[in-house]
């Protein structure tokens, strides 16, 4: 977790021996200490924060919002007097890979702006008060504390709460009530200067000043502290004990605490590498059973309950599973003895690396990186999960947040002998919307985040055929992550430009749809004049939501030709190619050939007399898009007799026979 820079550090940043690493002495699976150097494996040109980009794959977008690569850990929070204002960062705050950023919004995600502070060792850790301002801590020879007052834009350095080169893994919180407490700010950390203890020092005056309360508990390898406020100013404390995570109780902001209670028994995840003594999964990455904690604070039913989440190596094969457990009395007692399991795989596969957050209408989210869609590596490509309770914490939905995968073994940091590294955590926030921030998709240690929830786009073909004068008919499918619910307003626009003629997009039953928490779908359809020029078309769809930032774009191509006798037979496409017996058979003159074609594709169909002559090219290497077809085959000027029809698209090929009877 921390980063210690070495005294002589003179040539450039990296050179050196730098600590990035939770500095365990209380590890009793084996006998000697853990190297905690950390070598840098290479060296990232400085690029600021603010590239945007929107990566569409599949229905649901991701967005990265830095521009060079981080070292994980990654955290974010939310403004309460603000719910379209973010800020966060990852372990870049280093100085590593250049400008030690920090980046924030104003405006729900839409975009994002980026700020400098000094250079530290790392761990950065954010949180909000009920008057709006920002908090982060960081580690560097201490806990120094940074705050900003105009929403993430400018910080302030208010020092070190605490010298000691000893410090590590630090977890801060503010009260957002209104109530007595409401300038309060907590920070809690792990003291391996005397044993790793857990540290809790608070502050009455937002950061100005702060006081040592004591040592709440220990834990090994490490406890992993985390803080959450509640209605009336209750502060919970959790940690690792190293049988599971304890919870203290604090009902005077923080002064006093109550005797530690159990809120869960539970293992690390992954297991014990021999060499390097850490906790482990995929290539000898390390992992942690550290607790993640949030507290319901909607005017809900459920105001006050505390969710805890963790990550834990379960009985039986799984070597990384995802429970939640909860307390509804204030921290008195926690439904430790039936823990839910979040992720709801039927593989062994590895989920891990977790965080929580409760919405303002109470809905209780989860992340972690999860690998149950690697059924051939297997168990190796990563994708970010999400899932969501709506029930308390009693079920969870989950669903696949990042849109591309990622490879561990690729992005992992060298730390020593068997030993790499991809951060101890990662974080999530919000209330009207809720943030995800995590690091390594699509093989990279760029930054992430996506709506939760969301409405996505997608369509049942991405390229239809039509003649001119005739309707192209696509359906949209609307699937939602989480339990969505708005107002989308859709719109197409056409490129190019179809003139003389127009092509005419309409969308039935209607374009501006209500979410109500399920999927939706619409059908478009786009009608073309008899003088629209043949060619190829783009229609590019854009769904707004009514009052909220969520803006999404997809396209699709309509190819506008002379394609005499086929037509289109309804809107679904099919899971594979195939040819049907014509209809009639016999007949005479005119007969129906189907077909289906589960994706785009250069279509040959002829027909062919006994011996094995051309008769008629009915359709002669047309791209033709999915969907299932029809041709009116008329053998006006054909004689009687028996006919072949042939029938060739991609990879495949059917023959069938006919007969024509005058």
């Amino acid at each position: 977790m921390k980063i210690l820079f070495s005294s002589f550090v003179l040539f450039t940043m990296l050179i050196g021996n730098v600590l990035l690493a939770q500095s365990d002495p209380n590890e009793q699976v084996i006998n000697y200490t853990y190297d905690m150097k950390f070598q840098m494996p290479r060296i990232y040109t400085p690029q600021p924060y603010g590239l945007d980009a929107v990566i569409s794959v599949g229905p649901f977008d991701n967005y990265q919002i830095s521009t060079n690569s981080g070292f994980a850990e990654t955290d974010i929070a939310v403004n309460p007097r603000n719910h379209l204002n973010f800020v966060g960062s990852d372990n870049r705050v280093t100085g590593f890979s250049g400008t030690p950023w920090v980046y924030y919004t104003n405006n729900g995600g839409v975009t994002w702006s980026n700020t400098a502070i000094s250079s530290n060792q790392g761990d950065p850790v954010f949180c909000a008060d009920s008057l709006g301002n920002f908090y982060l801590a960081v580690l560097s020879n201490g806990v120094r504390m940074l705050k900003s007052t105009d929403g993430g834009v400018s910080w302030t350095n208010l020092g070190n709460i605490v010298n000691n080169a000893n410090a590590d893994k630090e977890w801060i919180a503010a009260d957002q009530t209104t109530g007595t407490y409401q300038n309060n700010v907590y920070m809690a950390y792990v003291n391996f200067a005397t044993g790793g203890n857990v540290d809790f020092w608070r502050s009455t005056n937002n950061a100005g000043s702060w006081s040592y309360v004591g040592n709440m508990g220990s834990g090994t390898p490490n406890p992993g502290p985390d803080i959450a406020t509640g209605p009336n100013g209750i502060v919970y404390l959790a940690w690792y004990s190293g049988s599971g995570s304890a919870v203290r109780v604090s009902t005077d902001g923080g002064a006093s605490f109550n005797a530690p209670v159990q809120a869960s028994f539970h293992t690390n995840p992954g297991s014990v590498n021999a060499t390097s003594g850490r906790y482990s999964l995929k290539g000898n990455i390390r992992v942690n059973g550290m607790p993640h904690i949030a507290v319901d604070l909607s005017n809900g039913p459920r105001r006050g309950y505390v969710y805890h989440v963790y990550s834990t190596n379960p009985p039986g094969p799984d070597a990384a599973d995802i429970f939640c457990t909860r307390t509804t009395d204030g921290g008195v007692s926690w439904s430790a003895a039936s823990s839910v399991r979040v992720n709801n795989d039927v593989t062994t596969y590895d989920q891990w690396m977790c965080d929580v957050s409760v919405d303002n209408q109470g809905r209780v989210w989860a992340m972690w990186w999860d690998s149950r869609d690697d059924a051939t590596t297997p168990n190796l490509l990563t994708n970010t999960y999400g899932a969501v309770s709506t029930d308390g914490g009693l079920t969870f939905t989950n669903f696949k947040i990042s849109n591309q995968n990622f490879n561990p073994n690729v992005v992992k940091i060298f730390q020593a002998t068997e030993h790499y590294y991809l951060g101890d955590y990662q974080g999530m926030s919000g209330r009207s919307m809720t943030f995800p921030l995590y690091t390594g998709q699509n093989n990279t240690l760029q930054d992430f985040h996506a709506y939760l929830p969301d409405y996505g786009m997608e369509f049942n073909k991405s390229i239809d055929s039509i003649n001119p004068t005739s309707t192209s008919v696509v359906r949209m499918r609307n699937p939602v992550m989480g339990p969505y619910s708005g107002q989308v307003t859709y719109s197409a626009v056409i490129s190019p430009s179809p003139a003389p003629g127009t092509l005419t997009p309409t969308f039935s039953p209607s374009n501006i749809r209500t979410f109500t928490g399920v999927n939706d779908s619409v059908l478009i359809n786009t009608t073309s004049t008899n003088n629209v020029p043949l060619g190829l078309y783009t229609v590019a769809v854009t769904g707004v939501e009514t009052g909220g930032p969520r803006t999404h774009s997809r396209s699709y191509q309509i190819r506008v030709g002379n394609f005499t006798g086929i037509q289109n037979t309804n809107s679904e496409v099919p899971v594979k190619y195939s040819l049907e017996q014509n209809y009639p058979n016999p007949f005479n003159p005119v007969t129906n050939i189907k077909f289906g074609l589960p994706k785009s594709s250069f279509v040959t169909l002829k027909i062919y007399d006994i011996l094995g002559r051309e008769v008629a090219v009915l359709v002669n290497n047309l791209n033709i898009a999915a969907g299932n077809y029809v041709y009116d085959f008329n053998a006006a000027n054909v004689p009687s007799g028996i006919y072949f029809y042939r029938i060739s698209a991609g990879d495949f090929t059917d023959v069938k026979k006919m007969t024509l009877i005058k």
